[in-house]
């Protein structure tokens, strides 16, 4: 059962939509009340989101993890927010942390629509996406295996996950993804609603998901430096299968490069935020996963 259940926002300061969602939920507190559940909402990197940037030191997003959280010696603005965090939401291991479900909001400026992206594998988890896809079929769901799929906001609960919408410049708010990403909130607080009443939902057994196989870095010189852009027929064709040969780069001398490996399909393409990171897109099989109702 969920008694409390977190909405948090601004993680990156520059994702407007999850700031002003969490905004005006504060302000109008009875939009989130559910009859059997307690939801709060969070604006998690106040410094970040008041400057409009992603981070100060570094990603908050990815100093959630448990070594991080424990090691006293990291003095960064953004480590030490993710323990007061921690200590607030979590903590992160408890057997009766604060939150028992967080649900953190970002915006991408790859063009994703509405997604989910999960890392965890806790059955109300995904009887939560099941119930969202049931009710959203534009909805897509990414299984991240990545970089630190440990170190997420979301992480810190024993369940949760993030929604990611776009395409949306960093810094900028847009209405319709706004209200995308509203809607599909309240149809997640009415689902624990009936959760929690043990109300029958006839929840589907399998969920379609795009499974975690790869990070793809953009071609680089020796010094480190880019050699080739996303290729224009791969531009925002996010969830699009990429087959062999087809076109993946292209250099600044109008040589395209194409894709040598087995099918897969392509998101995140083009993340402004994921070039520091050094990759491209990510690549990913589709799967189903079955759901324990």
């Amino acid at each position: 059962m969920i008694k409390k259940l977190a909405i948090t926002g601004g993680t990156h300061g520059n994702e407007l939509i999850g700031v002003y969602l969490v905004k005006k939920w504060k302000e109008q507190p009875d939009l989130l009340i559910r009859s059997n559940f307690e939801t709060l909402c969070l604006h998690m990197n106040n410094k970040a989101i008041k400057e409009v940037r992603r981070y100060v030191d570094h990603d908050l997003n990815r100093a959630f993890n448990t070594e991080s959280l424990n090691d006293a010696s990291l003095e960064t603005y953004e480590a030490k927010l993710a323990k007061e965090l921690n200590k607030f939401l979590g903590p992160k291991g408890s057997d009766n942390p604060n939150v028992d479900f967080i649900v953190d909001l970002h915006t991408t400026t790859a063009n994703m629509g509405l997604s989910i992206v999960v890392s965890n594998m806790s059955d109300i988890t995904w009887r939560a996406i099941a119930y969202l896809c049931q009710h959203e079929p534009a909805l897509h769901v990414y299984r991240w295996q990545g970089d630190e799929e440990d170190a997420f906001v979301d992480s810190i609960a024993p369940h949760g996950f993030a929604i990611e919408v776009g395409a949306v410049p960093q810094g900028v708010l847009r209405a319709d993804l706004f209200l995308q990403t509203e809607a599909l909130i309240y149809r997640l607080l009415d689902f624990f609603e009936k959760e929690n009443a043990g109300y029958s939902m006839n929840l589907p057994n399998s969920v379609e998901i795009y499974d975690h196989e790869m990070l793809m870095d953009y071609p680089r010189d020796q010094n480190g430096e880019i050699t080739a852009m996303v290729h224009p027929q791969r531009q925002d064709k996010d969830y699009a299968l990429i087959e062999t040969g087809s076109p993946l780069f292209l250099t600044f001398d109008d040589k395209t490069i194409t894709y040598e490996g087995e099918p897969l399909y392509a998101l995140f393409i083009n993340e402004a935020a994921y070039y520091e990171k050094g990759f491209a897109m990510c690549l990913a099989k589709k799967r189903a996963i079955f759901i324990a109702l």
